[in-house]
C-alpha cells in the first residue's frame, strides 16, 4: 500500500491552521510535523528521506503537511513535490476565502508578526509592492496543481461552505470511520491585531489597556503586540520617532469600496473561477464593506510587570458618572491625571472665565504651559503672538518661533489680520515687514 500525503498548499489566512488542528486530534490517523507546523519542505528540495523524517514515522498514517506559502510558489513546491513523492498517494488541498479579506487579514498578519522588521518603514496596504504580497491570481495557480496531480486529487476547503463533500474525501483517504466531520465551533488561528507603539522621549505616557491604566517610562518605546510585545526602556531616540512615523502608515481600516467596481470585479472574478475549479458552490460578495484592525491590547505579563499601574477604568467611569449636572470642564478638572494632559489644561484655560483668585494661573501661563508640554499648537501659538503684539511687544511675539523652524513651518501659517483689524492696530511699516518675512500674515488681501 502506497504512502498517503494530505498537502494543504494554502492561502494563508484561510483555514490552513484549522484543518491542521482537526488532523492533529486524530494521531491515530494522521502522522503530524514532529518539530513545527508548516514545515515548508517541498518549497525547498525534494528529496523524500529527509522529508519523510520531519513527520511522526509511527504506523500506517495519512503524512500531513499544511504549508500555506506552497501555493505561492506553486512551480517548484509542484516540481519538487511530484519527485519527491513518486509513487504516492497525494492529495492537495486548497484553502480558500474571501479575496480581499483573506489579503487583509494576511496584511495584518504580518505587520504583527514582523513589526520590528516592517516597523522601520511605510507599509500601507495600498502600496503596489506590498498590495503584490498579499493579493495574486489563484485560478492559473489551481489549474496548474490539477494538471500536475490529478483535478481528482485536488480539493477546496472554505469556512461557510457545505463541506460535506470534503468531509467523506478526508474519511476516505485516510480510513476514518463514517460518523467523523470537522469540528467547526472553534477556530485555533486567533484573528490578528495591529500594533499600537507608543513613545514619548521626555514624559510618560499614559496607556490604556483591557481595563486598566498604565503608565510607560518617558524615553522608553512599548509596542503593544500580543506575544510579539516589546519594551525597549533604552532607545535611540532618533530612532524611535522615526518608528513612531512609520506607524502612520499602516492600514488599520480598509474600505473595500475604495477599489473601484472594475478594478474589484477582476479579483472576484478569479476567485470565483478558481472555486469552480475545486468544486465549492460559494459566491462571494462583492459589495464595498470596512474591515477593520482591533487595536492590540495584549501584552505579555513580564512586560505588563514592568508598567507603573494607576488604575482601572471602571474607576474612572465611576467618577464620570458621579459628576451630577457639573459641567463637562470641571469633571475634566477632577479627574485623575496620569502624564501630562491637554484636555486637562484646555479645561483650566476654559476654566478661566470663571471666578479666580490669587493661584489661579493666568491665561499666558496656561497657553505657555502647553505649548512647552505638547508643542506649538497654532491655535496657542497665535494666542501668545497676539498677546505680546497688543503689549508692542514685537521681538517677544516673532521669538515664539524661533525654535520651530519659523511660523510658516507650524502646523497652519499664522494670522494676525484679522486680530489688527479686530482691535484697530497698525503696525509699524518695519514691523509689518518682520511678520511678513517670518510668513505671519499681518494684512487681507487685495
Amino acid at each position: 500500500m502506497s504512502q498517503r500525503f494530505l498537502i494543504v498548499v494554502g492561502l494563508p489566512k484561510s483555514g490552513t491552521t484549522f484543518l491542521y488542528a482537526e488532523c492533529a486530534k486524530r494521531p491515530d490517523a494522521f502522522a503530524m510535523p514532529i518539530h513545527v507546523k508548516e514545515v515548508d519542505y517541498l518549497r525547498r528540495s525534494s528529496d523524500r528521506s529527509a522529508y519523510e523524517t520531519m513527520f511522526d514515522p509511527e504506523g500506517d498514517k495519512t503524512i500531513v503537511d499544511a504549508s500555506p506559502l506552497y501555493i505561492d510558489d506553486v512551480e517548484q513546491f509542484s516540481q519538487n513535490a511530484l519527485h519527491a513523492l513518486s509513487g504516492s498517494d497525494v492529495k492537495i488541498v486548497v484553502c480558500l476565502r474571501d479575496p480581499l479579506e483573506r489579503a487583509y487579514s494576511h496584511y495584518l498578519h504580518d505587520i504583527a508578526q514582523n513589526q520590528k522588521l516592517v516597523g522601520h518603514a511605510d507599509f500601507s496596504f495600498f502600496s503596489p509592492t506590498v498590495m503584490a504580497k498579499y493579493l495574486f491570481p489563484l485560478t492559473p495557480r489551481i489549474k496548474l496543481l490539477q494538471e500536475k496531480f490529478g483535478a481528482e486529487n485536488v480539493f477546496g476547503f472554505a469556512f461557510g461552505s457545505d463541506m460535506a463533500r470534503f468531509e467523506a474525501r478526508i474519511r476516505d483517504f485516510s480510513g476514518l470511520e463514517a460518523d467523523w466531520a470537522l469540528d467547526f465551533s472553534q477556530n485555533p488561528a486567533q484573528g490578528f491585531t495591529a500594533p499600537q507603539t507608543y513613545y514619548n522621549a521626555d514624559k510618560v505616557t499614559e496607556l490604556c489597556l483591557q481595563g486598566e491604566y498604565y503608565t510607560l517610562a518617558k524615553g522608553a518605546l512599548l509596542t503593544v503586540n500580543r506575544q510579539f510585545s516589546l519594551l525597549r526602556k533604552k532607545i535611540h531616540p532618533p530612532l524611535a520617532e522615526h518608528i513612531m512615523m512609520r506607524q502612520s502608515s499602516l492600514t488599520r481600516q480598509f474600505d473595500t469600496g475604495t477599489i473601484p467596481d472594475t478594478t474589484r470585479d477582476i479579483i472576484y472574478d478569479d476567485f470565483d473561477e478558481a472555486a469552480e475549479l475545486v468544486g465549492l458552490d460559494m459566491a462571494f460578495d462583492r459589495t464595498p464593506r470596512m474591515l477593520n484592525a482591533k487595536p492590540s491590547e495584549q501584552l505579555p505579563d513580564h512586560i505588563l510587570q514592568a508598567l507603573q499601574h494607576c488604575g482601572s477604568l471602571n474607576e474612572v467611569v465611576r467618577m464620570v458618572m458621579d459628576t451630577g449636572l457639573q459641567p463637562t470642564s470641571q469633571n475634566i478638572l477632577e479627574m485623575p491625571t496620569f502624564a501630562p494632559s491637554l484636555s486637562h489644561k484646555m479645561a483650566a484655560i476654559q476654566a478661566q472665565t470663571g471666578p479666580k483668585d490669587a493661584k489661579t494661573p493666568s491665561l499666558y501661563d496656561l497657553q505657555s504651559d502647553i505649548i512647552e508640554n505638547f508643542g506649538p499648537i497654532p491655535h496657542y501659538m497665535q494666542a501668545l503672538m497676539t498677546w505680546h503684539v497688543k503689549r508692542k511687544q514685537y521681538d517677544e511675539a516673532i521669538a515664539l518661533f524661533e525654535s520651530y523652524g519659523g511660523a510658516d513651518k507650524l502646523l497652519w501659517p499664522m494670522d494676525l489680520a484679522h486680530f489688527l483689524s479686530a482691535h484697530d492696530i497698525t503696525l509699524p511699516e518695519d514691523v509689518a515687514r518682520r511678520f511678513t518675512k517670518e510668513g505671519i500674515r499681518v494684512e487681507f488681501p487685495s
